[in-house]
C-alpha cells in the first residue's frame, strides 16, 4: 500500500519569524509547507506546484499581498487557489473588503487562534483532497473511456475488415438457391436467396415483383428444355441436373447448371422443390475455347496430312519415274552389248579397207 502523499500548503510573509511561527503552528505529518519570502517567490512557486492553500501577509515590500492575489486570480492555473490572508492590521471593514476582491477566501487577524487557523487550514485541505480524488478519478476514467475507445475502434475495423470479406465473399459467389412452393402440382410461389444478384444481376425482390422474370431470363432456344427438365424432377420425384443458358441484368449471356431437387410429403406428393443455379460461364467459355483450338488443331492436322500425302504421291511418281528410266537405260545397255557382240559381215570389211585406203 503506497503511503498518502502530503498536501502542500504555501507560506508567505517577508518576515522570517513569521514564517517560523506559522510552520510551528501548522506542524503535521499529512502537510508539505512551503514557504515563500515575497510575493514574487509565491507567484513562482505557485506555477510549480498545485498548492491546496495560501497563507499570505497583506503587507510586504515590492509585492504587496493584495496585488500578489489579483496576479494569481489573472493566471489560468492558480485562478481557483484558496488564499487566506493573514495581518495583524486592517482589521476595518474596507480592507476586508478589498481582500475579498482581490481573490481571497478569507481573512484571519494576528495574533492568530491556533485551533481556528489549523480549522481554516483543514478544510481546505480535506477540499483539494476531494478535488485531486476527483481529478483521478476523472483521469482513470478519461483513461478507461480512451481504452474502450480504442478497444471499440479494434473492434469496428475488425467488424469493418469482416465485413468487406464477406462482401467479397458474396460478390465471388457464383451459385445460389431458390424455393418453388407448389399446391396441387402447381408453382405458387418462389423465393430466391440473396446470391442472385451475382449470378443473374436481379435481387430477390425484382423476382418478387415480377414472377416470370425468371423465365423470360432463359435463352429462348433453352426454355422448352427447362421446362421439361422440371417436369423430370417433378414427375421422376428425384434431382435433375441441366445447363442452360439465361440472360444477365447488364445484357450479358450467362451459361448455368440448375439441379433441381422435389421435396415430397408423407402422402408423396410434392409440397415444393429446391433449386441450386451455378454460374458455369466461365467453364463454358474454356470449354468452348478448348473446343475451338482443338478443332484449329485437327483442322492444321488435316492439311497437314494432305500435304504428306501429296508429297509422299509426287515422291512415289518421281520414283516410279526413276525407275523407268532405269529399266530403259538397262535395256539399251543390252541392245549395245548384243550388237557389240555380232560377226561383221565380208561386205562390211571390204567397204571399210576402201574407206581406209581413199584415206591414204
Amino acid at each position: 500500500m503506497t503511503e498518502p502523499q502530503k498536501i502542500p500548503v504555501l507560506l508567505v510573509d517577508d518576515r522570517p519569524e513569521n514564517l517560523l511561527a506559522l510552520e510551528g503552528l501548522l506542524e503535521d505529518p499529512g502537510l508539505d509547507l512551503f514557504k515563500a519570502a515575497s510575493g514574487n517567490e509565491a507567484l513562482r512557486l505557485s506555477l510549480n506546484h498545485d498548492f491546496a492553500v495560501v497563507l499570505m501577509d497583506v503587507r510586504m515590500p515590492e509585492l504587496e499581498g493584495f496585488e500578489t492575489a489579483e496576479l494569481l486570480r489573472s493566471n489560468r492555473k492558480t485562478s481557483s487557489l484558496p488564499i487566506i490572508f493573514v495581518t495583524a492590521a486592517m482589521n476595518d471593514t474596507e480592507h476586508r473588503f478589498k481582500g475579498y476582491e482581490s481573490g481571497a477566501f478569507d481573512y484571519l487577524l494576528k495574533p492568530i487562534e491556533p485551533v481556528l487557523l489549523r480549522c481554516k487550514v483543514r478544510a481546505f485541505c480535506e477540499l483539494y483532497r476531494q478535488r485531486r480524488g476527483i481529478e483521478l478519478r476523472e483521469q482513470r476514467l478519461e483513461e478507461q473511456v480512451h481504452e474502450r475507445t480504442a478497444e471499440l475502434n479494434r473492434t469496428l475495423e475488425s467488424l469493418q475488415e469482416s465485413e468487406a470479406r464477406f462482401r467479397e465473399l458474396l460478390a465471388s459467389v457464383t451459385s445460389y438457391v431458390y424455393t418453388v412452393a407448389m399446391e396441387r402440382g402447381r408453382a405458387v410461389s418462389t423465393t430466391h436467396g440473396p446470391g442472385c444478384v451475382t449470378v443473374t444481376g436481379y435481387s430477390a425482390e425484382d423476382y418478387a415483383a415480377d414472377p416470370d422474370l425468371w423465365y423470360r431470363m432463359i435463352h429462348g432456344e433453352d426454355r422448352q428444355g427447362v421446362l421439361d427438365a422440371a417436369q423430370q424432377a417433378l414427375a421422376s420425384k428425384a434431382a435433375v441436373t441441366f445447363e442452360h443458358r439465361l440472360r444477365h441484368k447488364d445484357g450479358s449471356l450467362r451459361w448455368v447448371r440448375t439441379t433441381i431437387v422435389p421435396r415430397v410429403g408423407p402422402e408423396g406428393q410434392v409440397l415444393s422443390y429446391d433449386g441450386v443455379i451455378t454460374d458455369i460461364t466461365e467453364r463454358r467459355n474454356a470449354e468452348e475455347k478448348i473446343r475451338g483450338l482443338n478443332e484449329e488443331l485437327e483442322q492444321r492436322v488435316r492439311e497437314r496430312t494432305r500435304e504428306l500425302e501429296r508429297r509422299t504421291y509426287d515422291l512415289e511418281q518421281m520414283n516410279k519415274a526413276f525407275v523407268g528410266r532405269e529399266v530403259r537405260m538397262a535395256e539399251l545397255k543390252k541392245k549395245i552389248s548384243e550388237i557389240e557382240d555380232k560377226p561383221r559381215s565380208a561386205a562390211a570389211v571390204q567397204q571399210d579397207d576402201a574407206k581406209t585406203t581413199g584415206a591414204r
